[in-house]
């Protein structure tokens, strides 16, 4: 009964304002599925932010900073707080609800960032204050119900906001920008606070709870305005899709006809009263309240070899699973493939990274330092085999598409596939005791990552092939008309 009573303690108050969330889009309530699909990925950006803070204390010397905070200097308590646990959570939140939702049909207005941020924020609150609570019991419990539960979940509400901004406005990146660093700012100057253990602490603490509360349900009640506007509107006009006109439709079918497909942001709208045209995408942004500028096509791109090599050494090597995911999702698009991106890198981070938690909480279910070797090699190794096999799937679509393109000089798939799985199984067969051992951890990621960073390389020359062909076809276009 005190299991239970913990659990409801713990999962509680993320599914309820989870909840809310999704019953608050009162205009087009966005998909059951998608919704819990975006509260179970707030889950799954936990793992890898717990990895990269465990990582950034021994890197820094500040194990024990949380149970001990007064034997560490003023500076290194703010230092942890915004670059080793605000940084690394919410950009793992970022990064996931970017990935796997901000592309989805289904997000087809501003406001539909709230929901799928906020719920992705109580995910990631629930699946951490699980772990909390049943370690710490009920006071933390409660604490935890009025400060980081809601703080996790409104700062997803204002994250969201930003993204959906980004979306459907001239200059995504921008307000990708401010919405990333919005949130860390305020977590981790609520993590400087906290992590102090001071008696004053909770005031101020409560005080940047109540001011992210504010600032989500404030970019809630703005973007829920907008999404107003539009079904209230009596506007109708024509679509043109595909050469064809359809219609008449109000605004408020134009959120149905998004998710399904039938028409797109780039698609001509015609103004039935006055004749008027614009593009779809322009009416959203100018509702929006933004002056809008040309939204040319995103073509896939080319990725620099030197920041995919930073990206890969400042996450210690959790970048693999974006760039998976992000070469299958460009590839699929370019060449229509039928295949599902977001299922497959997420079986590789299911497969790769979960069972680690999973081997630690076997062993301290067990109260045992570590296994006996044999099984901890045979353990590591088959981690690496499933990681490079399912790169291996990868890399032969990858190296089928660009040999077709380039012929020469493109990288060898087998003893590309062979190398990172060595610098992989060194990685894990390196003795946590040994001296230096983090500068020699770091040194076979970057090698682990020049082996990638070489495919990087024949991707991005695919890319600017694809890029130089398609202009020579519209230009030959252009000439016969």
């Amino acid at each position: 009964m005190e299991a239970l009573t913990l659990i409801y303690l713990a999962a509680g108050p993320g599914i309820a304002i989870a909840v809310y969330l999704h019953y608050s889009d009162k205009w087009e309530p966005e998909p059951k599925a998608l919704v819990a699909r975006s509260f179970l990925l707030g889950a799954l950006a936990w793992f890898p932010s717990e990895i990269y803070q465990e990582i950034f204390q021994a890197l820094f010397g500040l194990r024990n900073i949380l149970d001990d905070p007064a034997q560490f200097t003023w500076w290194q308590i703010p230092f942890y707080a915004f670059f080793g646990v605000a940084l690394s959570e919410e950009l793992c939140k970022f990064l996931f609800l970017k990935s796997f939702i901000y592309d989805n049909r289904e997000f087809n207005e501003p406001f539909d960032g709230i929901v799928y941020g906020g719920v992705l924020g109580c995910g990631f609150a629930t699946l951490e204050n699980m772990i909390y609570v049943f370690d710490g019991g009920y006071a933390v419990g409660i604490v935890r119900m009025m400060t980081a539960v809601p703080g996790h979940a409104f700062e997803g509400m204002i994250l969201g906001y930003f993204m959906g901004r980004a979306k459907f406005c001239p200059i995504p990146g921008r307000n990708l920008a401010r919405g990333l660093l919005a949130v860390i700012f305020l977590h981790g100057t609520y993590n400087s606070i906290a992590f102090t253990h001071a008696p004053w602490a909770i005031y101020p603490a409560v005080g940047l709870v109540a001011l992210g509360i504010y600032l989500g349900l404030r970019a809630k009640k703005e973007l829920a305005a907008h999404s107003r506007r539009m079904a209230e509107s009596e506007r109708t006009f024509y679509v043109v899709h595909g050469g064809h006109r359809r219609g008449p439709l109000t605004l408020r079918d134009l959120s149905e006809k998004l998710s399904d497909g039938r028409v797109e942001l780039d698609d001509v709208m015609v103004d039935k009263s006055t004749g008027e045209r614009q593009l779809i995408k322009d009416l959203l942004c100018s509702e929006l309240g933004l002056e809008h500028k040309e939204l040319l096509p995103i073509e896939p791109r080319e990725q620099p070899v030197g920041q995919f090599m930073l990206f890969y050494g400042l996450t210690l090597g959790l970048y693999l699973y974006f760039w998976f995911y992000r070469n299958y999702h460009e590839f699929k698009g370019h060449r229509h493939l039928k295949l599902s991106p977001e299922r497959r890198t997420l079986v590789l981070y299911g497969l790769t990274l979960i069972p680690y938690f999973v081997y630690g909480a076997i062993m301290e279910e067990l109260d045992v330092y570590a296994f006996p070797p044999a099984i901890d090699i045979t353990f590591n190794f088959l981690m690496v085999a499933v990681e490079t096999a399912l790169l291996y799937f990868l890399l032969r679509v990858v190296h089928t598409y660009i040999c077709r393109r380039l012929r020469k000089g493109v990288f060898n798939l087998a003893a590309t596939t062979t190398l990172f799985f060595f610098f992989g199984a060194l990685r894990k067969l390196l003795p946590l005791d040994v001296a230096n051992y983090w500068w020699f951890e770091l040194a076979l990621i970057w090698m682990q990552g020049g082996i990638l960073a070489a495919v990087q390389r024949d991707i991005n020359r695919y890319w600017i092939r694809e890029r130089g062909n398609r202009a020579r076809y519209l230009t030959r276009k252009r000439r016969l008309q």
